[in-house]
């Protein structure tokens, strides 16, 4: 599913700076030994001091973590995984984006002991300033204005935005965007769920902006808002594991380009280890067997 083209050549991207020369030719011009080609490992020796702690990876999410980006029991941190709840702890090493964060983790020389999470808040992941955190992994799509303030890795999932409503509304016989005008839809800030709504659907009335993801699908619950936009994996576990209690997928909307990926600091090179560990893992096929394990395989319709 990940359309990012480096990922195809990431791997011999950063070659070793140096090669030592091999005996002249036949016709006596020098020529070089070829170029060894850097692995993660490798590069994150190389940058162990530009770790926030030396010897530990540490990784930034939200609180809480829901499934299927963070899955697993267990209370260690500030994260209380309650299956039922929809939510999990990223120590697990379960759920997408915790087992990515894990093996991401084993490509730079890291044991599973060396790994820390820390809390994030979404909007803070991205925002210009001193990260505490190595990498932040939170559903975070890449657009050109966080870009500004941060820097990003490669991607790690391209998704699709869907559309969650309550059932037997008139709302969810909606086919097409043009059905959607004239509702109240709900959405959290700072989000490219945001985006599409005002961009693409451009309803008539003003979305409600939320500061958290639970406060929205608690709008559609309380019917203060007519259905929500957000990523369609994440649409999928509301209905699923009944957070959103009467909600339905109602269908997704065409790509628009949207990847996640990793944020760091403006200018942390450690994104050139990540890159190469996510190129890795994408050519050994780990990052497919993950998707296909996490993400379930998603047919709704798409509203054109």
């Amino acid at each position: 599913m990940r359309k990012w083209a480096l990922a195809l050549t990431a791997a011999t991207l950063f070659l070793a700076a140096c090669s030592e020369e091999t005996p002249p030719a036949d016709d006596g011009t020098p020529t070089e030994s070829p170029a060894e080609e850097m692995t993660a490992a490798a590069c994150a020796e190389s940058h162990a001091s530009d770790f926030v702690e030396e010897g530990t990876l540490t990784v930034g999410t939200d609180v809480p973590a829901f499934q299927p980006w963070v899955a697993g029991t267990g209370e260690e941190g500030p994260w209380e995984g309650v299956p039922d709840e929809g939510t999990g702890n990223p120590y697990s090493g379960e759920g997408y984006e915790s087992a990515v964060a894990y093996a991401i983790a084993e490509q730079l020389g890291f044991s599973a002991d060396q790994v820390a999470w820390i809390a994030v808040p979404f909007n803070n992941s991205y925002a210009p300033g001193p990260k505490d955190f190595d990498f932040d992994i939170n559903q975070v799509s890449v657009t050109p204005e966080r870009e500004t303030g941060t820097t990003f890795s490669e991607g790690y999932y391209d998704v699709s935005q869907a559309l969650v409503v309550n059932k037997g509304t008139p709302i969810a016989d909606a086919t097409s965007i043009a059905d959607l005008e004239t509702y109240q839809l709900g959405v959290q800030i700072g989000t490219t769920s945001l985006d599409l709504v005002n961009e693409v659907i451009q309803p008539d009335k003003q979305p409600r902006v939320f500061d958290r993801s639970v406060d929205v699908i608690q709008a559609l619950n309380n019917e203060q808002i007519d259905g929500y936009v957000v990523d369609a994996p994440t649409a999928y576990v509301n209905v699923l594991i009944g957070q959103a209690e009467n909600g339905v997928v109602v269908g997704q909307f065409p790509e628009q380009g949207e990847h996640f990926g990793l944020v760091f600091e403006k200018d942390n090179p450690l994104v050139e280890c990540v890159n190469l560990a996510l190129a890795a893992l994408e050519a050994d096929g780990t990052l497919q067997a993950l998707e296909d394990e996490w993400l379930a395989d998603l047919t709704y319709p798409v509203l054109e």
